[in-house]
């Protein structure tokens, strides 16, 4: 009977090995996995891993565990882990942000310093360094910490977004911050997009606009003018709305110093400089070619019956003095009672006495032909169109037609 061949020694010992080696890899392999996500598993596998252990000991501080022996563990865990891997920027960062507590700052900016020249793609480096950067009174520093942070992940957007929103309040780092505008980094359009939205001074990104020509060209930044005209008016700041709306490159400056209706004068990517016809429930409008002329318009706008309130708006910039004022509206499928009003107001003082107050009864064709004085303190002005109609099944149509201004004796 044939008995089984026993393995030679040599090919045992190549098989124990074989199977050592494996067993390496693999948990070399676990470790690379785990520790920068669970350094605590990695480090139960290796306890000498040099990744694993500064980020156990990142997710200590983070979370107010200080390691028994305190700085020392840490400066302990440091000095192991760069004698194994030297090219060590969160080592660095860890010591950095360990002296922090006992506020040795030259140490801490001599360690993210280090950090960040090995490894520049770390939001929390950054963070510290803009902290840094903002109470030693380095704006130019701060911004360019910005610039890395925001590059690094759209996570840190959320957190610096506000604070360099509120920043750009102040003259000084709107200064600093223009170079940004003509650089366009990969930020900015969003970055623009929520300061107009949120700022608390709309006017101080007007002014940045100002100071950088402009908001930069092309179809991502291209809604930012109405955005920010829409926030300054909401906020009032009338007078800024009619410079920031000179300034734009493509705009007609004219449009702020007169009635009529034409294209230019409602174009709704300068709103509400330009005309503003109210879109909202119970309103639909329409700007349709008017047969007057070539470039002339009229603003249509169908009513439900019933709805009361603004039709259409627009803002003035009329120096003060004395002017004629002239304009055509018809209306069709009207009540008996239905009304609509054409006033004239200072901007911002729309609780004072009206510069116009016209107030009609709707009819096939109405026609305004007053006079008005602008005072010395009333740099900007406000057109307000209105319709006041009874409740009844049905849509009714209110047509602006033709509206002029001019110099009065």
């Amino acid at each position: 009977m044939p008995r089984i061949p026993r393995p030679s020694g040599r090919l045992l010992a190549a098989t124990v090995g074989t199977l050592l080696v494996a067993y390496g890899a693999a948990t070399s392999a676990a470790v690379n996995v785990f520790h920068s996500q669970l350094p605590s598993l990695a480090l139960s596998i290796d306890k000498d891993d040099p990744v694993a252990l500064v980020r156990n000991a990142q997710i200590d501080l983070s979370s107010g565990a200080i390691p028994a022996g305190g700085d020392n563990a840490i400066l302990g865990v440091v000095r192991q882990s760069v004698s194994d891997l030297p090219l060590n920027a969160p080592a660095f960062r860890l010591y950095g942000l360990a002296s922090a507590t006992n506020a040795d700052l030259p140490g801490v900016r001599e360690q993210m310093a280090v950090s960040e020249r090995m490894e520049r793609r770390d939001a929390a480096a950054q963070l510290w360094l803009i902290e840094d950067a903002v109470e030693r009174n380095d704006i130019a520093a701060a911004l360019r910490h910005y610039d890395t942070a925001l590059r690094i992940t759209e996570s840190t957007r959320a957190v610096l977004y506000p604070v360099l929103t509120d920043a750009l309040e102040s003259e000084l780092i709107r200064e600093r911050f223009a170079p940004y505008m003509a650089a366009r980094p990969p930020w900015l359009e969003s970055f623009l997009r929520f300061a107009v939205s949120n700022t608390k001074s709309p006017v101080a990104i007007a002014e940045l606009a100002r100071i950088s020509d402009g908001f930069p060209e092309g179809p991502a930044y291209s809604s930012l003018d109405r955005e920010l005209l829409t926030q300054l008016v909401a906020s009032e700041d009338y007078r800024a709305a009619i410079d920031h709306f000179r300034r734009i490159e493509g705009a007609d400056a004219n449009v702020a110093n007169g009635l009529q209706l034409t294209t230019a004068s409602t174009d709704e990517a300068y709103s509400p400089v330009t005309w503003q016809p109210f879109s909202i429930d119970g309103i639909e409008p329409f700007v349709l070619t008017s047969p007057e002329g070539e470039g002339m318009v009229e603003i249509e706008t169908e009513l439900e019956a019933g709805y009361t309130g603004p039709v259409a708006r627009k803002l003035l910039a009329l120096p003060p003095g004395r002017y004629a004022m002239r304009a055509t509206l018809r209306a069709e499928d009207f009540g008996s009672q239905d009304q609509a009003s054409w006033r004239l107001f200072c901007a911002g003082s729309q609780g004072s006495d009206p510069l116009v107050n016209e107030v009609f009864d709707l009819d096939d064709e109405m026609a305004i032909d007053t006079a008005f004085a602008v005072p010395g303190d009333c740099p900007a002005q406000l057109v307000l169109v209105s319709a006041d109609t009874t409740v009844r099944t049905g849509y009714l149509k209110l047509v602006l037609a033709e509206a002029t201004l001019s110099a009065a004796n």
